[in-house]
């Protein structure tokens, strides 16, 4: 029989969510600047005017993850189809991006330093395609490590009702007491619920005999 897989603690999965987070935004912040650096002075060294030249890689650049970003949105809401246009526009874009990072050294015949710089325009697409589905499953997919924080609001008084109902029916038929994993299996909750469920239920009982 294999072992459950463990569960993260909740502070623990927060911190690791809110990490990865900020490294993604990170990554794509510094890929930014160094494509930033490398087509400002590949404008300046093709005589471009200065205040001209530094405007060109911000486009180019926020083009392609505005066009990441809306193909990963049209297909979360179910846009189907190849989507032809923007598909076209994004290579066209990356391929700018990737020209504007290493023609510099490509023309001066310094291929080691544009294989370095073509580090960053391949990380910033990299990045550009997965990190919104990596942000998106981290952020959502998250159900069993909520369920590990206690709810101080404790069960809610329909599951109480219920749970009482299912002791009632359960000493009918067996003769005794409804056990936490029968009344954990019978309201399907978890055993924290379950337990606590059962704790109201003997109080109650108690309080009951009590008087």
């Amino acid at each position: 029989m294999s072992a459950a897989p463990p569960v993260l603690e909740a502070r623990t999965a927060v911190l690791i969510r809110r990490t990865i987070t900020i490294v993604v935004f990170v990554i794509a912040g510094l890929a930014f600047g160094f494509g930033f650096g490398n087509s400002w002075q590949l404008g300046l060294s093709l005589g471009v005017s200065g205040w001209i030249a530094p405007l060109v890689a911000p486009a180019v650049d926020l083009s392609v993850l505005t066009l990441l970003a809306s193909i990963q949105y049209l297909r979360a809401v179910g846009v189907r189809g190849r989507l032809a246009g923007p598909r076209l526009l994004l290579v066209a874009c990356g391929l700018i991006t990737f020209a504007l990072n290493t023609l510099r050294p490509i023309l001066s015949g310094a291929h080691g330093r544009a294989a370095y710089d073509a580090v960053a325009p391949l990380l910033l697409i990299g990045w550009g395609e997965i990190g919104p589905r990596l942000l998106a499953l981290l952020h959502s997919n998250r159900p069993a490590i909520e369920r590990t924080v206690p709810d101080d609001s404790g069960p809610a008084p329909q599951l109480v009702l219920a749970a009482a109902e299912a002791d009632r029916v359960h000493r009918e038929a067996a003769g005794r007491p409804i056990t936490r994993d029968e009344l954990r299996a019978r309201l399907k909750v978890s055993n924290a619920t379950a337990g606590e469920l059962l704790r109201l239920l003997r109080a109650a009982q108690d309080g009951e005999g009590a008087a």
